[in-house]
């Protein structure tokens, strides 16, 4: 699958999803550098890495929103205590930054009076991007055996690469 169609389905299912709480708070708290990984360490800038627990999951990223799949299955919201420890899981924590800020899909769409099903569209339609800049990031996160076993993270920029 290629990089621009896995980011618009996941980005399409965050819209769908609606306003996530699975992980905490109802917007993200995370910045653009929240998203970078160490290549070399395989270690996030919150200090998650290869081995990390949920507790220690949580702690660093309770506050941000969070899409979980279990053993293959759709992504859901779920709260630590919901999520079963001897499954395969993936935590999904994804945003979208408009002008370099975290943005709320529901007010943006909102306040640019658009439908949801509309936006990732309008994101990266040439006269939004001729005046702001528009990125997607998530990371990814592998869960076997109550640790992480694999972290990814990606990004797109839509004034780069992404314009329809």
């Amino acid at each position: 699958m290629t990089k621009k169609i896995m980011i618009t389905l996941t980005a399409a299912l965050m819209l769908i999803g609606g306003p996530l709480t699975g992980c905490g708070a109802d917007e993200s708290s995370l910045t653009a550098e929240d998203y970078i990984l160490d290549s070399e360490t395989c270690e996030t800038s919150r200090g998650i890495a290869l081995g990390s627990t949920p507790d220690e999951f949580f702690n660093a990223y309770g506050d941000c929103d969070c899409f979980i799949s279990v053993d293959g299955g759709d992504y859901q919201t779920l709260s630590k205590g919901e999520i079963p420890s001897g499954s395969l899981v993936k935590t999904l924590i994804p945003v979208f930054f408009v002008d370099g800020e975290p943005i709320d899909p529901a007010a943006f769409c909102k306040e640019y009076d658009i439908e949801e099903s509309g936006m990732i569209d309008y994101l990266t339609s040439a006269d939004f991007l001729n005046t702001h800049t528009a990125e997607y990031r998530y990371l990814t996160f592998t869960w076997e055996n109550g640790a992480v076993a694999d972290i990814q993270s990606a990004y797109m920029n839509y004034n780069e690469d992404g314009a329809n």
